[in-house]
């Protein structure tokens, strides 16, 4: 059984890949940015086959917004979620009081063995060093057969200022997630990449940052980063490749390639 978490769960526990500053970066770029929005109705697309007594947990929830779309979705559900940074978990209670949110290190979940029914996580490994102790962390609190959908950015040549600015450890190759799955003892069950529409534009806007911008430091740096994403949330062309890409989804499948990776992983069942 888990425990209901009181505010007195949150403490003192700051990350050492993210900050009180980026988690209010994070907060007034992601809520309704078109790759946000996409990212987060695919997950939903995939969460099946849970009964209306089931419990979800999300791992680097920050503010909420995911917690938020999966309250509404699975109204009857229970809906749980971690972060290290205080100040997102303490806006994600004020928004969500229905919803249970901890302090939590991604590595040392306070939760027992086989308790959840399905497992989200948006761009929280690349931030972590140890992400196989994370990924079988994960495994660990998975039900028997029980799913965990992964959202990290993939292409590690494309690992810029931004990724900089955002401490990412890394961005991921095509099927490193899903082998670092397995190393654990999950099984994979999809694997594809997110953001194909948009990954002409995306690789000539990295490729023109690690040649113009990768010097950049400080509040230079973050002026930088906060006028691209601006630039591109703003984007009408960026918005309608995002709604283009949810019909190819929905329609025709996935592509090889793209600027997020999307994995499903699941438990495995007990042997008889």
């Amino acid at each position: 059984m888990i425990d209901s978490t009181e505010d007195d769960n949150f403490g003192g526990v700051i990350s050492p890949n993210w900050s009180e500053d980026l988690e209010e970066f994070h907060e007034e770029s992601t809520r309704d940015h078109p790759i946000e929005l996409l990212t987060r109705a695919v997950i939903l697309s995939r969460l099946d086959g849970l009964n209306s007594a089931a419990t979800i947990i999300e791992i680097g929830c920050s503010t909420g917004y995911m917690l938020d779309d999966l309250r509404k979705t699975y109204p009857t559900m229970r809906v749980i979620g971690f972060d290290l940074i205080f100040s997102g978990l303490r806006k994600a209670r004020m928004a969500l009081p229905d919803v249970g949110v901890a302090q939590a290190d991604a590595c040392r979940l306070p939760l027992p063995d086989s308790c959840a029914d399905a497992v989200v996580s948006i761009n929280l490994l690349e931030h972590i060093p140890d992400d196989r102790a994370a990924l079988a962390e994960i495994r660990r609190i998975l039900r028997p057969g029980a799913a965990a959908i992964l959202v990290v950015p993939a292409g590690p040549h494309l690992y810029d200022y931004y990724d900089r600015f955002l401490h990412h450890e890394r961005r991921y190759g095509r099927s490193e997630m899903a082998q670092k799955a397995k190393g654990v003892g999950l099984l994979v069950e999809t694997d594809f990449q997110l953001g194909t529409v948009v990954y002409p534009a995306f690789w000539l806007l990295k490729m023109r940052n690690r040649l113009q911008f990768d010097h950049l430091d400080g509040a230079a740096l973050e002026e930088r980063v906060r006028r691209d994403y601006g630039d591109t949330k703003e984007s009408s062309l960026f918005r309608a490749a995002c709604k283009m890409e949810r019909w190819l989804l929905d329609n025709i499948g996935s592509l090889p390639f793209g600027i997020r990776e999307v994995i499903v992983v699941r438990c495995p069942q007990l042997s008889s």
